[in-house]
């Protein structure tokens, strides 16, 4: 979903708040947030935030003089999201980024490989290197193809009959939740 937020949407939302204060400022604040984590052009992205900085840096003094104290909290806000931009802004911002791998290492590669081999993904015109790169931005990890190789070497190590525990345990869930949703299913047509 592409969402088409301007300076003009966020100046509009914090002078709406001498109205309702509070509601208006978690509008705004949200809107803020929503803006920096769906922009992916960081240029973008700071000239809007500056004219809407600038915007309300000089609203009309009777809404000033009104909600005074709201305005340099969403200046502040506005502030920190510069403050982060700066900081970060040479990566290209990315929605994906805000999903986080949080298996281990071993669990992701075993999934990047089999995917390999099963050829899911460009008919399985990519090679593995590719494949590291593209899941570490995905998740926002910087995946080491040297660490990858290791994991890899770990698993074929393994001394048990299947060596693939995290998708044996993914295959195993998952046909268990499928027979929950059956049960679930048979309840509630009874």
């Amino acid at each position: 979903m592409v969402h088409h937020i301007t300076a003009e949407t966020l100046s509009r939302c914090i002078t709406e708040i001498i109205t309702a204060h509070d509601e208006q400022l978690a509008k705004f604040t949200e809107q803020l947030h929503d803006l920096y984590d769906t922009s992916t052009n960081t240029v973008e992205l700071f000239r809007i935030l500056n004219h809407t900085r600038i915007r309300l840096l000089h609203c009309p003094p009777a809404i000033a003089n009104h909600i005074g104290h709201l305005l340099k909290i969403a200046i502040g806000y506005i502030d920190t999201e510069l403050e982060l931009l700066a900081r970060y802004g040479n990566r290209n911002i990315s929605p994906e980024t805000r999903f986080r791998w949080t298996g281990n290492l071993v669990e992701l590669v075993e999934i990047i490989y089999a995917l390999d081999e099963l050829r899911c993904i460009n008919d399985g015109e990519v090679s593995i290197n590719e494949l590291f790169t593209f899941f570490g931005r995905l998740f926002g990890m910087d995946m080491k193809e040297s660490h990858c190789y290791n994991a890899y070497a770990d698993m074929k190590r393994r001394k048990n009959d299947s060596r693939t525990y995290f998708l044996d345990k993914m295959r195993e869930r998952l046909n268990l939740r499928m027979q929950c949703d059956d049960e679930k299913e048979r309840e509630r047509r009874k």
